[in-house]
């Protein structure tokens, strides 16, 4: 049993406008179109979230991509300001989730519905401070836990925000005083944990902008996205992120 701390980040905003079955019903043309949407979604969803490991791989250990999720983990060591180096990660995930959506602001000139709607995508964290078990089959590591679920199952919660960071007790306790002071009381009845005191800091960052892709018209707008997408299906990705929800 090690201790440690598990964090997770979840693109939310996006599988309500991904209307892919209704297109799949429909013969050849509709199936196509639905195959090269939802093509459109994981790209974006990719380059987004390859954006936000970046930010937070350093502080933390990417153990797993769960469709539209990372989810990380590190152990807990010696230094005390560990915690507070997470939040501090967690501040340039978002940062860094917000300076590529407003880069890839070109893709509104598809017209397709994820292309179109990608402007509507925001970033929640989960964190929690907890132990878990390490599991080794042939070359894979897993980690589990009651505490692994826990931080799973926070996602699964009431708060009307898409936009947010949401952290236990466990985890706020081993804050500093500044950083405890960026969160609000928060009570939510998890799935087999029942109502939970918890720590809860929403965002508001609106609309991304981007003046570039504002100032160039449609059709150029139009044959970068095209080559965007095109690039990205030739070239094989260093990290495959399929679309959908494998939370606990």
């Amino acid at each position: 049993m090690q201790s440690g701390y598990f964090l997770i980040a979840d693109i939310s905003g996006y599988t309500e406008f991904v209307q892919l079955h209704t297109l799949k019903q429909k013969p050849l043309f509709g199936k196509f179109m639905a195959k090269n949407f939802e093509n459109h979604a994981s790209i974006i969803i990719s380059d987004l979230l390859e954006s936000v490991i970046e930010a937070i791989e350093p502080s933390m250990k990417l153990h797993k991509l769960e469709g539209d999720a990372a989810f990380f983990y590190i152990e807990e060591n010696s230094e005390l300001d560990q915690a507070d180096k997470i939040i501090s990660a967690m501040g340039k995930a978002n940062e860094a989730f917000t300076n590529k959506a407003s880069d890839l602001l070109f893709v509104q000139a598809c017209g397709c519905e994820p292309c179109s709607q990608s402007k509507n995508l925001k970033l929640k964290i989960v964190v929690h401070k907890g132990t878990c078990v390490t599991q080794k089959i042939r070359n894979f590591e897993e980690i589990s836990g009651e505490d692994v679920i826990l931080t799973h199952r926070l996602l699964k919660n009431n708060i009307a925000s898409n936009e947010y960071w949401l952290v236990t007790k466990e985890f706020a306790k081993n804050l500093s005083k500044d950083n405890q002071k960026k969160f609000m009381p928060s009570s939510q009845k998890i799935e087999n944990f029942g109502k939970i005191g918890l720590l809860i800091c929403e965002f508001d960052s609106g609309e991304p902008v981007n003046s570039d892709v504002s100032k160039r018209s449609r059709a150029i707008n139009w044959i970068i996205q095209a080559s965007y997408f095109t690039k990205h299906t030739l070239k094989r990705p260093s990290r495959k992120i399929r679309i959908g929800d494998s939370n606990v």
